[in-house]
């Protein structure tokens, strides 16, 4: 699949950024991007006027016209596109109009690179991709599987730690920290490389003598007796 997406802001150094990460989230995957800067959001109603739609729309919510963007948004919402649709901003100020018109992500600038590959796969999933629920001190949360970058267990509480930089803390375990992990494991993108981890190798940057490491900087211990099998594993998810 080819995965066309908008990138819209009058800022060039933004657009740039923004395009370069796509393109290399996309030489990562079996499948490939084609990437289309626009400098307004009236730009942006010309495309889709003449027909042009895209998987993903990327807009820029500008301090001197935020108004612009949203009511672009909405018309897109309107005609009848559903694809996923992200606001970049400098504030949060237009946040909750940016989720009226159901953004998938509001990411205040200066936002981490983790925090778009996050994204970057939340959109390529169908409808947002699968979720797990975890019972939390607070209540339900249901956690896209995309957005976890590894699950840590300690003391029987099973700690989710989101690309976000977000550590979702379960109650405690009353099964096996197995149980909690096997709709995770069905996934090809997740792992066990320790009785006490499971990590999404999509987020994984590097591998090293018993240590897996992520792209927030965290480092995930690897046994001796199974770096062979998550080597093999890590490559395996690399070439696919």
């Amino acid at each position: 699949m080819i995965f066309h997406i908008a990138i819209c802001s009058p800022d060039p150094v933004l657009r740039g950024r923004v395009q370069r990460h796509c393109l290399e989230y996309y030489a990562r995957r079996a499948d490939a991007c084609i990437v289309e800067q626009l400098e307004s959001a009236a730009d942006l109603l010309r495309q889709e006027a003449g027909g042009t739609r895209y998987e993903l729309y990327l807009i820029e919510l500008t301090a001197s016209g935020p108004a612009e963007g949203l009511q672009a948004a909405a018309q897109l919402r309107q005609h009848g596109v559903r694809a996923p649709l992200a606001f970049f901003a400098r504030t949060p100020a237009y946040a909750y109009e940016a989720f009226r018109v159901d953004a998938m992500q509001y990411l205040q600038i200066s936002f981490r690179p983790e925090q778009l590959t996050a994204l970057l796969d939340r959109a390529t999933e169908p409808e947002y991709g699968p979720v797990i629920p975890v019972t939390t001190a607070a209540g339900l949360r249901a956690l896209p599987f995309a957005d976890i970058e590894y699950l840590e267990c300690t003391h029987h509480i099973v700690h989710f730690h989101l690309a976000s930089g977000e550590d979702v803390a379960s109650l405690s375990l009353r099964v096996p920290f197995s149980e909690v992990a096997k709709p995770l494991l069905a996934d090809e993108r997740f792992l066990q490389p320790h009785r006490s981890y499971v990590v999404n190798l999509a987020a994984a940057s590097q591998l090293s003598a018993g240590e897996l490491w992520m792209r927030s900087g965290a480092r995930v211990p690897i046994p001796r007796s199974r770096e062979a099998a998550v080597r093999a594993a890590f490559r395996k998810f690399l070439e696919r």
